[in-house]
């Protein structure tokens, strides 16, 4: 087996492109990611990670800074030699992501060739949009504009505080100004916001969506997030989405408006 790594986020898509074509619903995060970098909307530092073996790739991996390793499809005879070339490439990681078996595998050896402890940090659960059922709730949803920057700035700050995941405000105004982000208005008030990520591979992966703790128990997460499911199908795309299996709400919810689940996918920590 070889292993290459790249900063270079255009030639790793030239390697990979056919390899994450294959199963892009099992790399939604790693094809996302690939096409914001190459795209210029990201400009910081990933390494791009393939495996090669009989002229062909046979797994793939992803860094971006202060985030773990993100674990693409791969065969599990490669782990260890994946965290051996990492433990000299990048031996500051702090975690590992993937989906349970391979996680599991490569934090163990990463304990054995770092010394270093892992402790779980986390279970997602991906699903994938069945039929569409969109429930009956009041007010309408619309693409956020300028004027909308600084509301979702603040709750995607809350979001953060409450749940480890937000964005900074410089990431919220880039995607209202794509059109990726949406608020659900009720009368005068926006009650809700959620944003979907690029089109990858024919996928776009929905999300985050927050509902500011005054006004939950309404639907409105539900509303807004079919919605955009629905805009999202109808201009060709196949959508689906995570939640963290911690919260059975969401859960419930997505199930309802049509999101079938998927697999798992969880992260470990590196003390």
């Amino acid at each position: 087996m070889r292993i290459e790594s790249t900063t270079d986020a255009a030639l790793f898509q030239r390697r990979t492109v056919d390899f994450l074509s294959r199963d892009p619903l099992r790399h939604t995060v790693i094809a996302t990611l690939l096409e914001r970098y190459v795209s210029g909307l990201v400009a910081d530092a990933a390494l791009f990670v393939s495996m090669h073996a009989d002229g062909a790739v046979v797994g793939v991996g992803l860094r971006t800074p202060g985030r773990p390793f993100h674990l693409g499809d791969m065969p599990h005879a490669v782990i260890s030699g994946l965290v051996r070339f990492l433990s000299t490439k990048t031996p500051d990681l702090p975690g590992v992501a993937g989906v349970p078996d391979a996680a599991l595998a490569f934090a163990r050896q990463w304990q054995v060739v770092q010394g270093k402890a892992f402790r779980h940090d986390g279970l997602e659960r991906l699903y994938r949009l069945g039929e569409l059922r969109i429930p009956t709730v009041s007010g309408a949803a619309h693409v956020a504009v300028d004027a909308d920057a600084d509301l979702c700035a603040q709750w995607s700050d809350v979001m953060q505080q409450e749940t480890g995941i937000g964005m900074d405000p410089g990431s919220v105004a880039a995607r209202i100004a794509l059109g990726r982000w949406w608020l659900w208005t009720d009368g005068d008030r926006p009650v809700a916001m959620a944003g979907h990520q690029e089109r990858a591979f024919g996928w776009t992966r929905t999300g985050p969506v927050y509902t500011p703790p005054e006004y939950r128990s309404h639907g409105y997460a539900s509303a807004l997030t079919a919605h955009i499911s629905k805009t999202l199908r109808a201009e060709g795309s196949q959508v689906c989405l995570f939640t963290d299996l911690a919260n059975a709400t969401s859960n419930k919810i997505y199930q309802a408006i049509g999101y079938e689940p998927v697999r798992d996918f969880v992260t470990y920590e590196f003390d």
